[in-house]
């Protein structure tokens, strides 16, 4: 089945967990300085920022061996916090 992974386990989900270590790897800060309200802009991440999120992320899920992955660049494209980010993001959960 595929699932959203956009909602919030008991410690972020796995998807924004995902999004804050490759976000943090694009802009060089820690992946813990990110949350899923932080707002873009507000932490350096600019429209070619988020181009870059998106590989990086795909490189990440294939590391990760995560089935199915996928980035919706539709959301990418209006995402204005981290935790939009995140949602973007799919793959198969066994």
């Amino acid at each position: 089945t595929m699932t959203a992974v956009g909602e919030p386990g008991p410690h972020g989900s796995a998807a924004s967990q995902l999004t804050c270590r490759a976000l943090g790897h694009v802009l060089g800060v820690a992946p813990s300085q990110l949350r899923d309200d932080s707002p873009l802009p507000d932490i350096g991440a600019d429209s070619v920022a988020v181009l870059v999120f998106a590989d990086v992320v795909e490189a990440f899920a294939v590391q990760a061996e995560l089935p199915g992955f996928s980035v919706d660049s539709a959301k990418l494209r209006v995402a204005r916090n981290v935790g939009d980010l995140a949602e973007s993001l799919t793959w198969q959960t066994r």
